[in-house]
This record gives C-alpha cells, structure tokens and sequence, in this order.
C-alpha cells in the first residue's frame, strides 16, 4: 500500500476522532507529516472537513407522501400483471394480498413501516412544538398508527397463505397482537385451524385465538373447529382451551367426547379431566 492509499484509509478514523487515542499516537503523527508534504491528500483532507461541516439533513414532511405514492404506484403494477386470486377467508377477499404473496413482500412490508415510523417521529416533533399544528399532528399520528395496523395484517395474511409451515407459524405469531381487534385476521386463523395441513401451524393457531377467546365469536369458532380436528395433540390443546374459557357448549361437546370412542383414549381422557376442573362450577 502506497503512501496515499495509506492515508486514504486513515482520514475517515481521523474525522472521527478515532486517531486521538493514545495508541494511535504513531498514525497520528505519520498521518500530520503526510498531509503537510502531499498536496492531494491534503485536498481530500478539506473535502472530508468540509462534509462534517455540513448542517444534519432534516427530512421533508412529504417524504412520506412520495414514498407511499410510489409504492402505491408500484404495487399497482404488480396486481395488473399477477393472476393468482387470492384466498377468500370466510367469504372475505384480500386483493392487496396478492402483493404481498410476491418474493419482496417482507422487505416492501419493512420498509412501508419503516416509512410509518419515520413520518411518526415528524409529526410528533411537530407537534411538541405546540400551536394550532397540533390537532394536525394528532390525526397524523393515528392516520400512520392505523397505515402500520393496515401494513401488519397483510403481512399477517399473506405469510398464512404461504406453502411453507415455518412461514404459516411465523404468520400465526405475528397475529397475536391482531386477532383482537381484527375480523380478518380472526378469519384467517379460524381457516388455518379448520384446514392447515401443518399439525404445528393448528396448535399455533389455537394458542393465538385462545388468548382472546372472552369474545363471544372466537369462543363458537374454537368449538366448531374441533369437528374438524385429526390430530389427538391438536383435540387436546383445544380441550384445555375450553376448560380456561368456561364456555357451556365446549361443555356438552367435552360431554360427548369423553364417551365417544372414535377419539384417542387420551383425548377421551382429556375431556373427562376438563369436565372435572372447578372452573365449570
């Protein structure tokens, strides 16, 4: 390495204050005497002087807007040349998905939120300044609130959808914080307990709806997915969901599973144990 590309290398840890530690006393020095013999690198030397003089950029305000239209118009012509429906998820369809179904889906998903988070911390910054912006700012902030909840389900959707299992489940865990407020995502999870191949994909599914199940309609569709239970592991999980949610028709049908003999006898056993907890009383 000549004596320039030698100090090429050095000027970025000088600007940075790296050289001023004293072990790097020795570079310091060869780095001063360099720059005082060779006029281009004493050029670049100013050039990286003046970088750091420079003022921090502070982001328009319409960044965000730019970058939303652009993706939308992007995502636009990704629709107009893909053909494959979407699922229907309890007669619901999710057009937008089909986007998100694409290789790129995360990253576009990452960066829309990263996009959301950027244009939060704006409108917060507005909005500490006081003065007639901040009702402005406000329905900023819920507007990006409610654009990362919209970013979220479809990821949500479209990652159950997918033909791997490790996708289904990582689908699954990010709908936890979802599936209270989201009728489609409930949706989804009801489809992937009834029809999901995946034993594991199931079990994750009931674990998800099971923490919400105080609503009434999560508690009806966890009953009428077991019908449609192969798996004695997945019967099971469903049992002890009951058990927990004290539902009086999981009770009848924890009645007639526990004396019908086309179950597992660990299932069989299972709901005899259900019908015996307290938590019936």
């Amino acid at each position: 390495m000549n004596p320039c590309e030698t100090a090429a290398g050095l000027l970025p840890e000088y600007f940075d204050n790296a050289l001023r530690a004293p072990e790097r006393a020795s570079d310091l020095l060869w780095l001063h005497q360099h720059l005082a013999e060779c006029g281009e690198c004493a050029g670049m030397a100013q050039l990286w002087q003046k970088l750091g003089d420079l003022p921090a950029a502070s982001p328009s305000p319409m960044a965000r807007d730019r970058f939303l239209d652009m993706l939308g118009a992007y995502q636009q012509g990704l629709l107009a040349h893909t053909a494959a429906p979407a699922r229907d998820f309890g007669g619901r369809r999710h057009g937008l998905a089909a986007f998100w179904l694409r290789p790129g889906f995360a990253l576009a998903a990452a960066a829309l939120l990263l996009a959301a988070g950027l244009g939060l911390g704006w409108v917060t910054r507005g909005a500490l300044n006081g003065g007639a912006a901040a009702a402005t700012s406000n329905q900023q902030v819920a507007d990006l609130e409610q654009e990362v909840r919209t970013t979220r389900q479809l990821v949500v959707l479209s990652m159950l959808q997918q033909q791997s299992a490790s996708d289904r489940l990582q689908g699954v865990s990010y709908s936890t914080s979802l599936a209270s407020s989201d009728p489609q995502v409930v949706d989804a999870l009801m489809h992937s307990l009834k029809f999901d191949n995946s034993p594991d994909v199931r079990l994750a599914a009931v674990d998800a709806l099971s923490r919400h199940a105080a609503q009434p309609g999560i508690q009806k569709g966890l009953v009428e997915a077991f019908s449609y239970q192969k798996s004695p592991l997945v019967q099971i999980a469903l049992v002890d969901s009951f058990v927990e949610t004290r539902d009086r028709e999981a009770r009848g049908l924890l009645e007639q599973v526990s004396k019908d003999a086309s179950y597992s006898p660990e299932v069989r056993q299972r709901a005899a144990w259900g019908l015996q907890q307290p938590t019936w009383n």
